[in-house]
């Protein structure tokens, strides 16, 4: 478990590398560590992303997602198995409840919007305290249509941001400085990954939430206020919202919501596995 000092320097970087997802190391612990020592600085960062207090960065856009929402399946896990031969499918879940799989795949944009939420830390809110009062849709994430080829290759191979504009170059036999130009006229488009769990990725129960509502924007400024990253997807008007718990009666906060009339349609489900090709 690590001390305050430590999760409020992890917590920095995370929100750093919301803005520079290519910012060094180095830079980090300039200006953001507690430790005088880089190499304890350097500790830290593996020990948190071992654990997975942080993941990430990586770099994201709406490539064209289809978005599968399958219910009544025998065993959601062993139909993951089979499936998740598929080159096309990126994610996929298992899930114990209603429904029984969601499968991300390329294919038609069906995807509206996704965020790994920067959270707040410490806390300004908790899971059982969301009240949705703003109403307002959600941005849609739109399909990147100016870009050519070489924009699509450089996405590819910089998901990863840390890696050198060298590198990258000689993988796809261009100079660095294309690769370079290239990457921030993309980014334009792209949204940074990175999650903050200060409990460790394993510590949490998780929940997989469906629903509509009018009260999308809300929603967000809401999960802004937790101590931990959620994940806020949605699709064809339905939010699918990934929560990590500390009890799962913290999701009785949607019941209500429910009853209140603020958001309809209401699903929730367990995951118990999981597929990703990126």
């Amino acid at each position: 478990m690590l001390n305050s000092d430590q999760m409020e320097t992890i917590y920095a970087f995370v929100t750093t590398y919301a803005g520079n997802p290519r910012i060094s190391v180095r830079e980090l612990h300039k200006k953001y560590s507690h430790y005088k020592n880089r190499q304890s600085t350097e500790r830290l960062l593996r020990l948190a992303r071992k654990s997975q207090i942080l993941t990430g960065p990586t770099i994201w856009c709406n490539s064209g997602i289809d978005v599968q929402i399958i219910d009544n399946i025998d065993d959601p896990v062993l139909y993951l198995e089979k499936e998740s031969i598929n080159p096309d499918i990126t994610y996929m879940i298992a899930l114990i409840g209603e429904p029984s799989i969601i499968c991300f795949k390329k294919g038609a944009s069906i995807l509206e919007y996704a965020e790994a939420i920067i959270p707040s830390f410490p806390a300004k809110k908790s899971i059982e305290a969301i009240s949705l009062k703003k109403k307002g849709k959600l941005p849609p994430d739109k399909y990147p249509h100016g870009w050519n080829e070489l924009d699509w290759q450089v996405y590819s191979t910089m998901r990863d941001p840390s890696v050198s504009f060298v590198k990258a170059g000689e993988a796809l036999n261009v100079s660095w400085h294309t690769v370079k130009n290239h990457y921030e006229k993309i980014m334009k488009d792209c949204k940074t990954w990175a999650t903050f769990l200060p409990k460790g990725y394993d510590n949490y129960q998780q929940s997989i939430l469906l629903f509509e509502t009018e009260y999308e924007v809300g929603l967000r400024e809401e999960l802004q206020n937790l101590d931990r990253t959620s994940l806020l997807y949605k699709c064809n008007g339905k939010i699918i919202l990934h929560l990590f718990l500390d009890k799962t009666l913290e999701n009785l906060v949607f019941y209500k919501l429910k009853r209140k009339g603020i958001i309809h349609d209401l699903h929730v489900s367990i995951p118990i596995g999981w597929y990703s090709s990126v």
